[in-house]
């Protein structure tokens, strides 16, 4: 867990990163996700998600530099999906 948002998973030689059970408590039912695009580079504290949801509209930094080399794209189109235990959000070739 990288703070009380975000967890991150090392997966071999990429890490994913997800929303923490506190952030979804926090946010409430997500209705809108914006992930990086595949082949973005990120540094450690970038901003690189924003979400919509019934509490706040929030954006998260990366906790982790790399780049991106996929996203959780059933999310993006289904929202609501990131309302589920250990939902990732994308995840990062350091």
């Amino acid at each position: 867990m990288t703070d009380k948002n975000l967890w991150i998973k090392e997966e071999g030689d990429l890490i994913r990163v997800g929303l923490s059970e506190q952030a979804q408590d926090d946010l409430g039912k997500i209705s809108f996700a914006s992930f990086p695009k595949v082949g973005t580079i990120v540094e450690l504290g970038d901003e690189v998600v924003e979400l919509e949801a019934e509490k706040a509209v929030v954006e998260y930094e990366s906790p982790v530099s790399g780049t991106v080399v996929e996203v959780n794209e059933a999310a993006q189109n289904q929202p609501s999906l990131l309302d589920e235990a250990k939902a990732w959000l994308f995840v990062v070739k350091p």
